[in-house]
């Protein structure tokens, strides 16, 4: 048989070239193949960076007698998550109407013309408990499919039906309006919507952090709109008290590799100790975002506060956020950047894998943990002990005496500098080990959610080689994703080399103009801003007739079959934001940029409609927020987030005069609030020996001026 997986775009794909099995890569074909011979589809998604995936390829998809019988009675797809993620998005939907749960690796079987009528997770070699083995799974499948054919189209009709009835519930939250007239009884209207859901976020803050039990992801997005509601609420203790438990865990515990730098992408305990050892460029990038906010609310609230207690907890988490976006940005530019020094296309890779070699074994965690005995020995150096209340050593259930290393509380004074110097000792032994594998593909939109977090970052951190970074990341998504004829822009490449007939999603395109956005903001006369635009001319592209934004143009014939014809668009936050609130931000980013910075696209009558177009899509876009806030913040935070700047009384700045480290304090708050900045003119002068003046402004219309980046803070506390 041919191996169509070996040169695979797909690192994870590429990952099963060595196995019997009879793997087609996802496309119309395997399709027509299994209509052709009258056979099953057996779908295997995962993604290079799963450790479930990577235990049950060795498990299963490795052995010969499993591989001849999958090649008899099935055709079998290996699908990417991340290189087909309205494929995954899919079939997690049918899965969890099924089985009540999801995850990775999923494994799903459908009728030829893709229609799921049996679905599960991992399935072991042999039966454990209640759960079947991979074997008897295949063998009751393919019984079902041969002896109860009738039953079988049954199953796939009715779970199909019931995905339609759920995408139509969706679709119409989409479509709700903003007109308060039309809210349904038990709604919030918008201007309630940020309120109710703050107050949500506040009321369910666990005392370990988060607002769910374990498993631990971090609430990033969530946290953004707290923290931005931290700076300009004019009460913000208890939301500062919030916002500040969940960070703090974010920061302290497992979830930092305090070591290497980076976020993995959850933790499997209560108490944010132990991780899931994958590091995924989408989390970091969104994490590194969030601690630029956080340093900064933090900052003025030390600066500001009253409450001796909260002021120092503030300086202490300003530290810790500082300390965590410079590690996390160093990991982005030397595990994350693809190529080599020098070489003229590099971007970020999309993960790092949750395993690695341990006495030639794939351990999860291998390269991050610790013994008893390794911690000894790097504590040994130590001029004095830490406190046993400082540090924590977690075991790792399934690799018992390995331990993760954090915190259990902020150093303080010399604490600091002894943390350091353990964690330096720490880097030098493990040094040596072999790092986990990456995944070098290229996801456009994960990279310009990237390239926006690190522009803010070299703003609020005062680092320009953040900003070059962004900039030499996102010249290779424009050179190599984008095409010169159409526009149209690829979601993934590798190896300089860009995946045909493969168009990005909405979120690619959203997270694409975000990044180009941001990058146009900090250089009015560079490339950027037409880039933005003409990515959000594609983006636009994707809203239907009756303005239901689409993750896709269109589906393929099969995902059609799953979804009963109904279009992909998703309204709801995953471990990024919404597609279609992420377009909303960057086309809101752009009216507000117009407004504040008119003559770079040439002031006139076409660009003040361009404003009013894209902050009524941007509005359109995120009116489903109050459907969903009132029970489920975090399903509707990318939009909260927008709604909030729609609704703030500032939504640009124009200033006039001004020394550097006046214009430095009021550029780093304007970079976190989202407020673009431009210059005054006769109408808005400096004030008096060319000192500062700071004027806020909405739409067509500047209040009157403040004289400083406290005093903008002020006004927007007051409304």
């Amino acid at each position: 048989m041919a191996n169509r997986l070996e040169h695979a775009s797909s690192r994870y794909l590429r990952q099963h070239a060595h196995q019997l099995v009879d793997w087609w890569s996802y496309s119309a074909e395997p399709f027509a193949e299994a209509r052709r011979r009258d056979r099953p589809v057996m779908l295997s998604i995962g993604y290079a960076a799963c450790h479930w995936c990577h235990v049950m390829s060795r498990e299963s998809f490795d052995d010969p007698q499993v591989a001849a019988y999958l090649n008899e009675h099935f055709v079998s797809i290996k699908v990417d998550r991340e290189q087909h993620p309205l494929v995954d998005d899919t079939y997690m939907l049918a899965t969890q109407a099924l089985t009540g749960a999801g995850g990775w690796p999923m494994t799903v079987f459908t009728l030829p013309d893709g229609r799921t009528f049996h679905a599960g997770t991992y399935f072991p070699p042999r039966q454990r408990g209640r759960v079947p083995s991979f074997m008897q799974v295949l063998t009751a499948v393919t019984e079902a499919y041969t002896q109860r054919r009738e039953g079988v189209e049954q199953q796939a009709a009715a779970l199909a039906e019931h995905l339609v009835e759920l995408s139509r519930g969706q679709h119409q939250m989409m479509k709700f309006s903003a007109d308060p007239a039309t809210v349904q009884d038990g709604n919030q209207a918008e201007g309630q919507a940020l309120e109710v859901a703050v107050h949500q976020w506040i009321e369910t803050t666990r005392s370990e952090g988060g607002f769910t039990p374990a498993p631990k992801f971090p609430p990033t997005q969530s946290l953004v709109v707290l923290w931005q509601q931290v700076l300009t609420h004019p009460e913000p203790g208890p939301l500062f008290d919030a916002a500040a438990t969940t960070t703090e865990a974010i920061v302290l515990g497992g979830l930092q590799d305090h070591v290497g730098g980076g976020f993995a992408r959850y933790c499997v305990d209560e108490h944010w100790a132990v991780p899931h050892f994958e590091k995924m460029l989408y989390d970091n990038a969104q994490l590194l975002r969030l601690l630029g906010l956080c340093q900064l609310a933090c900052t003025q609230l030390a600066a500001t506060g009253t409450d001796p207690a909260r002021t120092q907890r503030a300086t202490a988490l300003a530290e810790a956020c500082t300390r965590a976006a410079a590690g996390t940005a160093t990991w982005l530019r030397d595990s994350m950047l693809t190529g080599q020094s020098g070489d003229r296309h590099r971007a970020l890779a999309a993960s790092r894998d949750a395993d690695s070699l341990r006495d030639g074994q794939h351990v999860e965690g291998g390269a991050y943990t610790l013994t008893r005995e390794e911690f000894d020995q790097a504590a040994a150096g130590l001029d004095s002990p830490l406190p046993e209340d400082l540090i924590r050593l977690a075991e790792v259930a399934e690799d018992p005496g390995h331990y993760c290393l954090s915190l259990l509380r902020m150093p303080r004074g010399s604490e600091r500098e002894t943390w350091q110097r353990l964690l330096q000792a720490v880097r030098e032994l493990v040094a040596e080990r072999p790092a986990p594998a990456r995944d070098s593909k290229v996801v456009a939109g994960w990279n310009g959610l990237a390239i926006e977090a690190l522009c803010q970052a070299a703003i609020v951190f005062e680092n320009p080689g953040h900003r070059q970074l962004a900039e030499q990341v996102a010249h290779m998504v424009w050179e190599i994703h984008v095409a010169a004829a159409t526009g149209t822009l690829a979601r993934v490449s590798f190896e300089n080399q860009a995946e045909q007939g493969n168009e990005g999603t909405l979120e690619d395109y959203a997270g694409m103009a975000l990044g180009f956005a941001a990058l146009a903001l900090a250089e009015p006369s560079g490339p950027w801003a037409l880039r933005r635009d003409r990515l959000l001319e594609q983006a636009l592209g994707f809203i239907d007739e009756q303005g239901l934004a689409r993750d896709t143009r269109e589906l393929d014939p099969a995902l059609a079959a799953q979804r009963g014809q109904q279009p992909a668009a998703t309204a709801l936050d995953d471990a990024v934001p919404a597609a279609s609130s992420l377009l909303a931000r960057a086309l809101l980013l752009r009216a507000q940029h117009t407004m504040a910075v008119p003559e770079q696209d040439g002031a006139g009558p076409d660009n003040e409609e361009r404003v009013d177009r894209d902050m009524q899509a941007a509005q359109a876009l995120v009116g489903h927020s109050p459907v969903v806030a009132a029970r489920f913040p975090s399903a509707v935070a990318g939009a909260l987030e927008v709604q909030g700047l729609l609704q703030s009384p500032i939504q640009y700045l124009r200033i006039s005069g001004g020394e550097p480290r006046q214009l430095g304090a009021l550029r780093r708050l304007a970079t976190v609030l989202g407020l673009p900045v431009g210059a005054g003119d006769e109408q808005q002068p400096a004030g008096p020996g060319n000192a500062l003046r700071i004027y806020p402004c909405r739409h067509t219309t500047c209040q009157a001026p403040v004289a400083d980046a406290a005093a903008l803070l002020q006004t927007l506390r007051r409304g």
